[in-house]
């Protein structure tokens, strides 16, 4: 029998192995092939221009490729020590070390091969669905999918790069070992040297401090600074707790004689595998914490900010026209506005007149003056202004007033009888405008001196015109058809006083829900979107890490099993012996990290009020960890009947 024919023969024994070690390298070039087509989609890059979002899809980017060194050596690693036997056999019966290079170089290969065209061929079909689903979901329908040659080249060469060099490793680690220990590589427990409880505990203070020093630090704008400084201790921290958490539990346990002995072996055995696979277990938590903590940020911020779009604008639509130009009536308005779906209920047009006033340093400050009667009509009050009273009125929020609510008790204005002194009854800050069209300070006058200083005052008249309708989300058409009837290119020029003072293509301006509600979808309705693709990655990528890690030795979970039921064991307590240890591998990450995700939750919600003035955000945080939560029972259900299923092969 010829080599190739031994080769051929155990791979068809083991084949289970290989078909493992494709699968998951098809997972990651599907993966990175679904991410390059919304990374170089050229519509999302515009959209990355316009808004300056670059940030959103390079940090995803540089930690997916983080993701995938880690996961794709792994893997690599999974299988290659499960032949390490292989090899040893085959030195034995002749084979050279430039065979095992050729061998492990040629099936590799073939592999790569394969795990290019399976993840190509799988990722076009569902990236084209995943972006559809989530496209549509944020509201980014004008976005099309596309290909091209950016987004196979991408995956390709990342993929090989990383592949071959952790193909190198290998190589180099087997060719460096003698044949006694590539035969004994199955009969040989990894060495855990390193049993100190005391360190587990410094690793907990570690996260305590970090989790301290975050919350502390994590308020004003310069709030993200230190961020990687505390992430970078907590994943210290978290290292030090995972690699001596089962000593330490055992050194408590060694207090209760009766449950420590009663439970020897779990614990002797969930020792093992928390040291032996430390830094996997640290990866999947930090991957589960980092899904859910920026879900729940992204996911945070495109609500409160959908929420704010509503605040800002207490009417539907709201535009300032020039009545020196584009004079339309309200039946012209109506013409474009209204339609049967969805009539218009409210509209309200308030005559503004506004003048521009030089200040000392060059600049030009912009009154817009307002009469009394339609200032109570817009706010519902009843205010009365004699002679020249004037009321000050700021179309903010109170909160975001600042200096601006100072009070002048006087306001002068020049006119072609002189100057002109109103004397200040009262300042009134609320917001009652759609703030987004640019008109904030308001000067209230009676209706008899508003027609005085129309007529003696060097300035310009306009109509504010606001409107509701039935629904505000059903009013993209509408905008569109105002945006295009006062197209600033089809009317003719200003030649009043805003001349020298607005540019000309800047003089009509609509602010809308529905343009608000487009530009939170351009913004964190991207990031939003990347977020979930990246998370969707994380966590897929964190299960089968796990699954990995529980079934790189099943060979010798089935020898040690297999002595337990030769020594009196039976199959029901073998089972619930196996229930318990995956319940602690699989659960401890996903806890571990859902408690570090609240605790950089609570922290990082300083910079907005905090979790008590957002209470959202615990919504939002608790929805995504209870959904996280549930799936991964499900895969634990699963993974947990194929090792039963697997160790009664064995028995």
């Amino acid at each position: 029998m010829t080599f190739k024919q031994v080769v051929w023969k155990m791979a068809k024994v083991h084949y289970k192995k290989y078909l493992l070690y494709l699968v998951c390298n098809s997972f990651v070039v599907m993966f990175f092939f679904m991410f390059s087509t919304l990374y170089f989609n050229k519509q999302i890059e515009q959209v990355k221009k316009l808004e300056s979002l670059d940030y959103v899809l390079n940090v995803p980017a540089i930690a997916l490729i983080v993701f995938m060194i880690f996961f794709i050596t792994y893997a690599h690693g999974t299988f290659i020590k499960r032949r390490k036997s292989e090899f040893g056999l085959f030195i034995t019966l002749g084979m050279t070390n430039r065979d095992i290079s050729k061998l492990l170089l040629l099936e590799n290969a073939i592999i790569a091969f394969l795990s290019i065209v399976i993840g190509l061929l799988s990722g076009g079909v569902f990236s084209r669905l995943f972006f559809l689903l989530l496209m549509n979901s944020v509201g980014l329908e004008e976005i099309a999918f596309q290909l091209n040659s950016k987004m196979l080249y991408f995956p390709i060469i990342t993929f090989i790069i990383i592949y071959f060099f952790a193909i190198g490793k290998s190589l180099y680690l087997i060719l460096n070992r003698n044949l006694i220990q590539s035969l004994k590589s199955n009969k040989v427990a990894e060495s855990i040297k390193l049993k100190s409880p005391k360190l587990g505990v410094f690793g907990l203070i570690l996260i305590i401090g970090s989790v301290l020093g975050l919350f502390i630090t994590y308020i004003g704008p310069h709030a993200g600074e230190f961020l990687y400084i505390w992430f970078t201790i907590t994943t210290v921290g978290l290292y030090l707790c995972l690699s001596q958490f089962m000593s330490f539990f055992i050194e408590l346990a060694k207090q209760n004689n009766e449950f420590f002995y009663r439970q020897l072996l779990l614990l002797t055995s969930i020792d093992y595998k928390f040291k032996q696979f430390t830094s996997i277990l640290m990866m999947v938590t930090m991957m589960i914490m980092i899904t859910i903590l920026y879900s729940t940020i992204i996911l945070t911020t495109y609500t409160l900010n959908e929420k704010e779009v509503l605040n800002q604008n207490p009417f539907d639509i709201a535009f300032l026209q020039p009545e020196t130009k584009d004079n339309l009536s309200i039946g012209e308005f109506d013409a474009v506005l209204n339609n049967k779906e969805n009539p218009v209920q409210k509209h309200i047009v308030i005559p503004l007149y506004s003048y521009y006033d030089k200040t000392y340093d060059g600049w030009y400050n912009l009154y817009n003056i307002m009469t009394v009667d339609h200032f109570n009509a817009l706010t519902s009050r009843e205010v009365i202004l004699q002679g020249r009273e004037y009321l000050h009125y700021l179309n903010v929020e109170p909160e975001y007033a600042g200096d601006a609510n100072e009070d002048i008790l006087e306001w002068t204005i020049p006119s072609r009888k002189g100057n002109i002194t109103y004397s200040l009854k009262k300042s009134i800050i609320e917001s009652n405008i759609n703030s987004l069209l640019g008109v904030s300070d308001f000067i209230i006058v009676s209706n008899s001196e508003f027609e005085f200083l129309k007529a003696n005052v060097h300035g310009f008249a306009s109509n504010l015109h606001l409107i509701n309708v039935v629904s505000w989300k059903e009013t993209t058409k509408a905008v569109k058809g105002l945006e295009e009837r006062y197209n600033n290119e089809k009317t003719p020029s200003i030649v009043d006083v805003r001349g020298k003072n607005v540019s000309q293509e800047n003089p009509f301006k609509i602010a809308s829900k529905i343009g608000g509600h487009y530009r939170n979808i351009h913004s964190n309705g991207m990031l939003f979107f990347v977020m979930t693709f990246l998370s969707i990655i994380f966590f897929f990528g964190s299960f089968i890490l796990v699954y990995l890690n529980l079934f790189s030795e099943i060979d010798k979970e089935q020898v040690k099993y297999q002595k337990l039921y030769n020594i009196g064991i039976t199959a029901t307590e073998v089972k619930r012996m196996i229930s318990r240890e995956m319940k602690i591998i699989f659960f401890i990450s996903t806890l571990a990290g859902m408690g570090l995700a609240f605790l950089y939750v609570i922290s990082m919600a300083n910079d907005v009020g905090g979790v008590i003035r957002n209470p959202e955000i615990l919504w939002q945080f608790f929805s995504i960890s209870g959904i996280y939560l549930i799936i991964q029972i499900g895969f634990y259900l699963y993974t947990r009947r194929k090792m039963f299923s697997h160790l009664s092969q064995g028995k």
